[in-house]
């Protein structure tokens, strides 16, 4: 058991504050636990001492720390003290008091330009009430998603929007959470907003072999993400129905220039490398053309390129790239007003809704008239 020293526990009363100091008490460790900064097993200081260090009663202190056990935070064990137990969702919900803030949060996978239209739409349809936005960038982690739900909810949101964001569970109407709507992440039934990443690998695939391609790559970032999936699963079913082989595939760590860069060096090692490749982000794409340029490889002449989900950067690229669109702002407008139905109580969870996608041509995958 963890004892809390004294000078890292700083609490600080506000005397001017509307909240009285047994709220205040409360808020502030339901924060630090949210954060982290409490972990399950550690002592809080004693009654005494903690209502010594901030110059209030020690009822005070009792009946903020009674609060907590209430709450399902703590738990206090005579001749052992205060300690602060495993918490989920529920007990920190209780903690935040259910006052409506008309603050939402937002997580996301990664600070990839793909979220920026998005998160434009999102923004757009917040500020229609003033509603202001917490962006948490969950860098593809599980723990920092669920991390972010536990400090999102200790201050008191009233929905959250998951952008690519898996493994965090979702809010059981009844349960005292905030409702979550879910974007671009197929595995999620239940108030969810998807692309249709099936028929966008399909169409990348199909593309390059109207080109007369039969040796065509595939750059993913993990297939195990339910959006990378999917998106794979259209390109190969597309390729099998060719009668083509989808072996060359290279599937990197991350969503990152670097990583699509690697990608393309792996591809380019096999006995028979392919003529056209597919990446499944924009940013991946960004990477295999700054490789096939290393290598002196002539885009579209020696090597087709075509991305999924279209970011601003690919009409500036040399040759710029074609590019599967997703109306990512329509998405990101659609997403915020479910969830606003959701938080004004006017709607129940609903199942997906399912955005179309479409082919942008450019030049990297050879001469055509220009469709954008």
């Amino acid at each position: 058991m963890q004892q809390m020293p004294g000078d890292y526990f700083n609490l600080k009363l506000d005397k001017s504050s509307d909240i009285s100091y047994v709220g205040q008490i409360r808020g502030q460790i339901a924060l630090l636990v949210a954060d982290g900064e409490l972990k399950p097993g550690t002592r809080l200081p004693a009654v005494r001492t903690l209502a010594a260090q901030l110059g209030v009663n020690v009822n005070t202190v009792r009946a903020a720390f009674a609060r907590l056990e209430a709450d399902g935070l703590v738990a206090t064990q005579h001749g052992v003290g205060t300690t602060v137990l495993p918490v989920g969702h529920r007990a920190l919900a209780a903690s935040a008091d259910g006052i409506a803030t008309n603050t939402v949060g937002v997580l996301i996978a990664g600070l990839d330009p793909f979220y920026l239209d998005l998160l434009k739409g999102i923004e757009s349809t917040a500020e229609e009430r003033g509603t202001l936005l917490l962006m948490v960038d969950t860098k593809d982690s599980t723990e920092r998603a669920e991390r972010a739900i536990h400090q999102l909810i200790a201050r008191g949101v009233d929905g959250i929007i998951a952008v690519s964001v898996g493994g965090i569970d979702e809010a059981e109407p009844g349960a005292g959470l905030p409702p979550i709507v879910h974007v671009d992440q197929p595995d999620r039934d239940r108030s969810s907003i998807v692309f249709d990443a099936t028929r966008g690998g399909a169409l990348a695939a199909g593309h390059l072999l109207d080109h007369g391609h039969t040796r065509i790559g595939y750059v993913t970032a993990p297939l195990a993400f339910a959006n990378q999936r999917e998106v794979f699963t259209g390109y190969e079913r597309t390729l099998r129905n060719a009668e083509i082989a989808t072996e060359l595939l290279a599937e990197v760590s991350d969503f990152s220039i670097e990583q699509g860069q690697l990608a393309l060096a792996r591809l380019m090692e096999v006995p028979e490398p392919p003529t056209a490749v597919v990446a499944s982000a924009g940013v991946l794409a960004l990477g295999v053309l700054r490789e096939a340029g290393t290598r002196g490889l002539q885009v579209p002449e020696d090597l087709a390129v075509i991305g999924y989900a279209e970011d601003p950067t690919a009409r500036f690229t040399q040759p710029p790239l074609t590019m599967i669109s997703v109306p990512a702002n329509a998405a990101g407008r659609r997403a915020m007003a479910v969830l606003r139905q959701l938080m004004d109580g006017s709607a129940k969870p609903a199942g997906r809704e399912v955005f179309d996608v479409r082919l942008i041509v450019r030049e990297s995958c050879g001469r055509h008239a220009r469709t954008d």
